[in-house]
Formats: structure tokens, C-alpha cells, sequence
């Protein structure tokens, strides 16, 4: 049996002799592919060429739900509550807002809220509007640790006791606009989940980071998720909308109307774009870690190196392209303060700093696998995390010709990877 007929059944098309892999904000690599050994390259979807046509479109064509212009009445406070990964998120509010004022909401009256960042900044979504109505449209960045900006919303079916952002209480009108992704702690991310852990307190927070599970599948039980649903359901939330990613900043798609009729949709299109199957584990996994709406740091990183561990055989190769920079955060000094990988892991746990999903990934991902990172790192700081480092494009070059397999994965960090055996 050939080695692409192997590995591959399902992909023989993708074999290719060249390929030319685009990482970080310039980035790029280019690498041959031998046509006897099973070297795939696993296309990102396309972007869309015109998003703000299929914004205007998706929002006079909701899913199951009347257009958005009839939630509203004059003088409504209307709360667009944004997650920070939202693909193109200033030409989805450039497309909000003004059927929100031919409906008689003022944009005085509309307020654009927003989860803190636990890494890096969140940039302001209003730049590309007029001065006058960027001036007028309030943006907010909710503050967990402030608790006078929380207020009581309700017990779950759980018995949790629920504290949101007082905004989004005193709110007529909410409506979710965020980037359908698949997720590592609720199977996905989308719709009501920029309502919670994000809008609520500090404490919800950390509980929630304590619940990722790494063997789950997307589409397994999860509670927070269920938690989560219930949640947009007692805030009130019906209309949504949500972003597929293409590759880099780009758009796959975009969907609008009833919250759970986007959630069906999101999820169809995000196996049909995201997915990686393979009949069995590969020995390398390349993955090409692009700059995207949510940045390019470790978040992006350590879902790459997720996505890869799914697919590699224990013991096999994990190569990451990236134009990682700056100093390491708190999860990830653990990791290099630690004897070995998987020693790091109560750790994280017990500890959840900021970046403890990204540093649990890498931790995971090295027990697995051998790790390669070419990056803008220091040396030191990328040699202390059980990670080989990697200089020169000629260095995959040579790993992919000694490799009977290897699977390229463009935009990696939106891949979910799932094995059929």
C-alpha cells in the first residue's frame, strides 16, 4: 500500500509538489512536497470577497427570526455585546448600526461591550467609523474584578448564582456578534458565549477555565456550555450574530437570526471548513500559525499545537510557524520552571494564570509529541519550555523528507483535528 493511500484515502487531491505556508503578519514558508510520500496540505477555506455584502445580506435574511430593525423601537438601550475574535468586527457594527437608526435607536443609546482581555490589547472596534458617530456609540470593556459593575441576573438549573455586567441587565435590546470557532473548554465558542464566563465576575471566570477537558470532542456533553445557552436565554439575547473565519483576518461566512438556529448552522459550516479527519495518526504535523482577528500570541498558538496532538502519532513530530514574540506569561514560566511537561499540569490547574489554556496545550502537546517552534523568541525562553527551536525553513524541509506522512495545516489554530479509528 503507498504511503498517500494510507494516510490519505480521503485527500488525494491535496498532494502537491510545492507549498507555500503563510505564518505570523509576514511570515512565509515555502517547502517541496514529494509526490511518493503522503505529504497534504489541508486548505483553509477561502475568504469571502466582499464581507460586507454578506453581512447586509445575512442581516435582511436572519435564520428562522425576523430582520433586526423589528427587536428595536425609538429610544431602546441597545447593548452589542462583542467578542474580541470576531472577524472583521468593525464592518459587522458598520452594518448594525444603521438599521438601528433608521429603527430610531440614537447611537447615543447603543453601547458596544466587550469581555476583558486576559492577554494583550483589545483594539477599539469604532476606528473605521465617522468621527461623530464613533464619539456617540459608548465602548465598554468589562472589568471582572469590579464588582459595583455586576449585578444579579438569576440561578441557573445548576444552582449557580449568575452576575453580569449591570449593561447588559439594564439593557432593552441585546444582541451577540462574535467568531464561530471550535473551543477547548465549551466545544465551541459562539453566540452566548461572550455572555459568560467573559461578561461576569473574576471568579466565574477562573471556575470556568478549571472545565476545559482536552478529550472531549466538540460535540460531546459539556455543562458549561449547556450553562452557558441557559444563560442567553435569561439575558434575554434571541438575535445573534456570528462570524466564520477564513484564513488569517478573513471571512468563511457570515450567519444571523435565532440564537439556536446560528449555533446549528455555525457548527455545519465549521466541520465543513475546520475539521481535519484522518483515518489514522500522522507522524508530522506542520502547523502555520497566521495572525488573526484575536492577534497572534499563544492564544493561537497553543490551539495549533491542540489541534496537532489530536492528529500526530505519540512520539511524532509537531512543527510551529509563528512570529511568536515578547516575554512568557505566568502559565508558561511554569512550564519551564517544571522537570517536565506533564509535571506542569496540577499546576496550571490549580493556579489557572491568564494564559493556563495556552500553557496547558503546549505542556499536553509536548508529553505527545516532539515539539519545533520557529519563532521570534528568545532562545533561552523557547529552549526552557521542552520545545526544539527552529531557525530556518530548511529545517522542516529536512523533517518532511525523512517523514513517510505529514499533514500541513494552513491557519492551524482554527483546526479541530479527530481521528476516525
Amino acid at each position: 500500500m503507498a504511503a498517500e493511500d494510507r494516510f490519505f484515502p480521503w485527500a488525494m487531491h491535496c498532494v502537491m509538489a510545492k507549498a507555500e505556508l503563510h505564518f505570523g503578519t509576514t511570515g512565509v514558508c515555502h517547502v517541496e512536497l514529494h509526490p511518493e510520500r503522503a505529504h497534504v496540505v489541508r486548505t483553509a477555506p477561502p475568504a469571502i470577497s466582499d464581507p460586507a455584502q454578506a453581512v447586509r445580506s445575512a442581516l435582511e435574511h436572519p435564520l428562522d427570526f425576523p430582520p433586526l430593525g423589528q427587536l428595536c423601537t425609538p429610544g431602546d438601550r441597545v447593548v452589542l455585546a462583542l467578542d474580541r475574535n470576531t472577524p472583521q468586527a468593525g464592518l459587522v457594527l458598520g452594518e448594525v448600526l444603521p438599521i438601528l437608526q433608521q429603527r430610531g435607536v440614537a447611537p447615543d443609546q447603543v453601547t458596544i461591550l466587550q469581555p476583558a482581555a486576559l492577554s494583550g490589547e483589545t483594539p477599539d472596534p469604532r476606528g473605521s467609523f465617522a468621527p461623530e458617530l464613533r464619539e456617540a456609540v459608548a465602548w465598554k470593556i468589562h472589568d471582572p474584578t469590579d464588582e459595583t459593575q455586576l449585578g444579579y441576573l438569576a440561578t441557573t438549573a445548576r444552582n449557580e448564582r449568575i452576575y453580569l455586567a449591570r449593561d447588559l441587565l439594564n439593557a432593552d435590546v441585546v444582541v451577540s456578534i462574535g467568531g464561530m470557532e471550535y473551543d477547548p473548554v465549551i466545544g465551541f465558542r459562539g453566540t452566548g458565549s461572550v455572555f459568560y464566563p467573559g461578561l461576569s465576575s473574576a471568579a466565574a471566570i477562573a471556575h470556568a477555565h478549571g472545565m476545559a477537558h482536552s478529550e472531549l470532542d466538540p460535540d460531546d456533553e459539556r455543562p458549561l456550555r449547556q450553562e452557558i445557552d441557559e444563560i442567553a436565554w435569561l439575558v434575554g439575547a434571541q438575535f445573534s450574530i456570528q462570524v466564520v473565519p477564513a484564513g488569517g483576518s478573513g471571512v468563511a461566512a457570515v450567519l444571523a437570526g435565532a440564537v439556536e438556529s446560528v449555533a446549528k448552522a455555525g457548527k455545519e459550516l465549521l466541520a465543513k471548513h475546520w475539521l481535519v479527519e484522518t483515518p489514522e495518526r500522522v507522524p508530522v504535523v506542520v502547523c502555520a500559525v497566521d495572525a488573526d482577528a484575536g492577534g497572534h500570541g499563544w492564544d493561537q498558538v497553543g490551539a495549533a499545537m491542540a489541534a496537532a496532538r489530536s492528529l500526530v502519532t505519540k512520539g511524532g513530530r509537531i512543527v510551529i510557524l509563528s512570529q511568536l514574540h515578547g516575554t512568557l506569561g505566568a502559565g508558561m514560566r511554569l512550564i519551564s520552571e517544571s522537570r517536565s511537561p506533564r509535571d506542569a499540569l496540577q499546576p496550571l490547574r490549580q493556579l489557572t494564570p491568564p494564559d493556563w489554556i495556552a500553557a496547558s496545550q503546549l505542556a499536553m502537546a509536548a508529553d505527545w509529541a516532539h515539539l519545533y517552534l520557529l519563532s521570534d523568541l528568545h532562545p533561552e525562553a523557547v529552549d526552557s519550555l521542552f520545545v526544539s527551536r527552529m531557525t530556518h525553513e530548511r529545517e522542516l524541509q529536512r523533517l518532511l523528507d525523512a517523514a513517510p506522512a505529514a499533514l500541513l495545516l494552513p491557519s492551524a489554530q482554527h483546526v479541530c483535528g479527530h481521528v476516525l479509528g
